[in-house]
């Protein structure tokens, strides 16, 4: 049973990962070198120190954490007053603490920042029975000694209590100290979370339940156990998002605008063959546009559905398509090419919608809008072996 609650603070309690980042990042600025956001990520859920000194080394800088990190915490004080908590944490702890769960804070944070972060949030220490920082430990995450020494000092064995992430190298750390970890869905996808090894995925604690008892506690911890609500879409697995609050109606219209706007932008010099498209994301319901590419060699020509999927890829990783939209001159108008086709059945479902629209559909001047499903325009997609569900 679980009696214990050790909790990540960044990207778990407050949202902290875009503030940390920026500060980085003006730390950098100051010294001249121009860094990129992607170089931290390895080093995410690794502590402050190696997140700062890891991108430092990239560049083939020499740092002293202790002295920098005084520029760093003073970027990072400025950027974070505006931070609250995450969705759900006040009820969560106030339902801990009925329960009677012990509580830690275990941060790979200095306690500096811990404290800027609580702040931030309206919490203290003295909402938790224990406070750990990076401070207080020789081996950060994903080395297992924070959570260890968090449960030690609570009198709890760690197979006795629930690691609360958000990162990769922060499950590693729960899982090696012996402790069942929940991930929250702040920094990382569901398939990544998963493959490192979370025994339990959420999307924020605001979607945990109430609770009053150990007994209530430990029973919806149990409910999700080996659940898994994600969504076969092609070779990749996704969490569906509710319906859109704005309506599905609105929301493809809002996709159909975005090819359409989006279609002004092609680069056609050869064929003057301009084609604008959208997908649409099942996780979140997001809509990213792209148009066509030209090129003088005419193979490394990008079409406007490949685009699109690249756009949405950049911004949130695996993907799952809901909705394709195409906006062409046609009449009546394009579908997509063999070869979009093809990448497009890597993130769809033969259910997701292709709506084919003409110019003046999209300009509301009538005209025509097609809808069909994926597996109407390819039946039998080519995914590997191995993606297959």
């Amino acid at each position: 049973m679980i009696e214990g609650i050790l909790f990540d603070m960044d990207g778990v309690l407050i949202d902290s990962e875009p503030v940390i980042l920026h500060a980085a990042m003006s730390y950098f600025s100051d010294l001249g070198v121009q860094v990129q956001p992607e170089d931290f990520t390895p080093f995410i859920g690794a502590g402050d120190k190696r997140f700062l000194c890891g991108v430092a080394e990239k560049y083939g800088l020499s740092i002293d954490f202790e002295q920098a990190r005084h520029t760093l915490f003073a970027y990072y004080d400025q950027y974070a007053q505006d931070r609250g908590p995450m969705p759900g944490v006040h009820r969560f702890l106030t339902n801990a603490r009925k329960a009677g769960l012990k509580l830690a804070l275990a941060t790979s944070a200095a306690k500096m920042k811990a404290e800027m972060n609580l702040k931030a949030i309206g919490l203290t220490e003295a909402d938790f029975d224990e406070v750990v920082t990076g401070d207080r430990i020789r081996r950060n995450k994903p080395n297992p000694d924070i959570y260890q020494l968090s449960a030690l000092n609570m009198g709890l064995p760690t197979d006795q209590c629930l690691v609360i992430e958000d990162a990769i190298n922060g499950i590693r750390a729960g899982k090696a100290a012996g402790c069942e970890v929940c991930a929250v869905q702040t920094t990382f996808n569901v398939s990544e979370l998963a493959e490192a090894g979370a025994d339990y995925i959420l999307s924020s604690l605001d979607a945990f339940e109430d609770f009053s008892t150990l007994k209530q506690f430990n029973s919806l911890l149990a409910s999700l156990k080996g659940s898994d609500e994600r969504t076969v879409f092609g070779a990749n697995k996704v969490l569906v998002a509710a319906s859109p609050l704005m309506g599905e109606e609105q929301l493809l219209a809002i996709a159909v605008e975005e090819a359409y706007e989006t279609r002004k932008h092609a680069y056609t010099p050869y064929s003057e063959y301009k084609v604008g498209a959208s997908v649409v994301s099942s996780a979140t319901n997001r809509v990213y546009s792209g148009c066509n590419v030209e090129n003088s060699s005419y193979g490394a020509t990008i079409c406007a559905e490949r685009n699109a999927v690249l756009h949405a890829i950049a911004a949130e990783g695996a993907l799952g398509v809901s909705k394709v939209v195409v906006v062409s001159e046609d009449a009546p108008p394009a579908p997509p090419c063999a070869q979009c086709l093809q990448v497009l059945a890597e993130f769809s479902r033969p259910e997701t919608e292709i709506h084919l629209v003409d110019v003046a559909y999209a300009e509301g001047r009538g005209g025509v809008h097609q809808v069909y499903r994926f597996a109407d325009l390819l039946p039998h997609p080519f995914i590997f072996p191995s993606m297959r569900s």
